[in-house]
């Protein structure tokens, strides 16, 4: 039964369309994710893609290792010499670019630089020209500094156990000091670009299950699915288990197929390095592969908790359309109304929030519940996994009592 329900989805004519849109998609964005890397050649040239991963890899060879206070005075020293030089003086745009091209190897550790020694909620590109060799000894503690001067600013209204949980998460981080750094650059554009890819396989795999529970009462065959011996025990089960199998396995097997033939081209190094090399001041002390695993694992939530909704929604009106609007409510509507509603904080529990786990990352949000501080993908993951395990049984109770019309 259950292989006769999973061949029933992927046969349907509307269905193999769907997956070759699936697939074009995925190439696509691929594609997009690709040529998001650049680099600017010493004479003046742009390269896209595979091309400039690789250049970008080979300049930042000799960085790789651990960011002491040396390495980051050395990439200081060597910063301020192309400074000095003739091109990065010239008011030619092509010679600027030219000067620019000598940063690319260390730029990662200049970019580090000027976001430590900027205040907490801004960013000054060219705070680094600025910043002593002197200032680099205090470099690792920079982050715990600027963030006890932004909550001492009353900007944010934070509880004083939200407070000490925030600087609790900095230090630990900074123990952990010196940094590993390498370059990093594959990973980098995936998890800026994972979350685009997460919501259309999620919106995808909705209407791939939408006609799960509601075929037979189209077709007009639901009294002869019903009355038959097995039509509301395993039959249902079946279902529902076609729906559960499909939705993992085109979630995952869609996410992991971007994401490798994203690493295959522009490199696998840097899965090691600290999240903070993207997000500066994000409260969570992960490396990128985890950061990856975390947004993956949030995409998968997100979608069997819309999908399993869809089912519900096919079940209970008998609905195609219905159920296949239901992700695109649930994932792209419901943000809008944080736009419309003055209750940020509310919205954060949003399930469109697992989509974006990236904001979540960047953003110093937290929660407090039952005097635990937390941070909201903590609470938002077991949460809405916890609801789609609940409303399993209710879809199989809801569809086993169908009435025949």
């Amino acid at each position: 039964m259950l292989k006769f329900e999973i061949k029933k989805i992927v046969t349907r004519p509307v269905n193999c369309l769907v997956l070759l849109v699936l697939a074009v998609a995925l190439v696509a964005l691929s594609a997009l994710t690709v040529t998001s890397v650049q680099y600017e050649t010493e004479d003046g040239r742009t390269l896209y893609g595979v091309g400039a991963a690789r250049r970008l890899q080979e300049d930042r060879k000799e960085w790789t290792g651990y960011l002491t206070p040396d390495v980051l005075k050395k990439a200081l020293a060597e910063n301020a010499a192309v400074n000095a030089s003739p091109q990065a003086q010239s008011e030619d745009v092509n010679e600027q670019n030219k000067a620019f091209a000598k940063k690319q190897g260390f730029s990662d550790l200049t970019d580090l630089i000027s976001q430590a020694y900027s205040p907490f909620r801004e960013y000054d590109y060219y705070r680094v020209d600025s910043v002593t060799a002197e200032d680099l000894d205090s470099f690792y503690g920079k982050r715990t500094e600027s963030l006890k001067t932004w909550l001492a600013s009353g900007e944010e209204d934070f509880s004083p156990n939200e407070q000490e949980f925030l600087l609790a998460r900095f230090q630990a981080l900074d123990d952990r000091q010196p940094w590993y750094y390498e370059y990093c650059e594959g990973w980098k554009a995936l998890l800026q670009d994972v979350s685009t890819c997460i919501l259309v396989v999620a919106l995808i795999t909705g209407i791939l299950v939408a006609g799960v529970f509601s075929e037979e009462f189209q077709l007009r065959a639901d009294a002869v699915y019903f009355s038959s011996r097995y039509g509301r025990t395993k039959a249902v089960r079946a279902k529902m288990g076609a729906g559960f199998l499909v939705t993992t396995l085109v979630y995952w097997g869609s996410v992991l197929v971007y994401s490798l033939a994203v690493l295959a081209l522009l490199g696998w190094d840097g899965a090691g390095c600290p999240l903070q090399f993207m997000e500066w001041r994000t409260t969570y002390n992960l490396t990128l592969f985890q950061t990856w695993i975390l947004m993956l694992a949030g995409g998968y939530v997100g979608t069997l908790f819309s999908v399993t909704v869809a089912m519900v929604i096919s079940a209970k009106t008998h609905s195609t359309v219905a159920a296949a609007v239901t992700p695109f409510v649930i994932l792209c509507a419901l943000p809008f109304l944080s736009r419309i509603l003055p209750l940020p904080w509310i919205c954060s529990f949003f399930p469109d929030q697992l989509m974006q786990i990236a904001v979540i990352i960047h953003d110093v949000s937290v929660c407090e519940l039952g005097g635990k501080v937390m941070g909201i993908a903590e609470v938002i993951l077991p949460l809405y996994l916890a609801v789609s395990l609940v409303l399993w049984p209710v879809l199989y109770r809801m569809y086993q009592r169908s009435a025949v019309k």
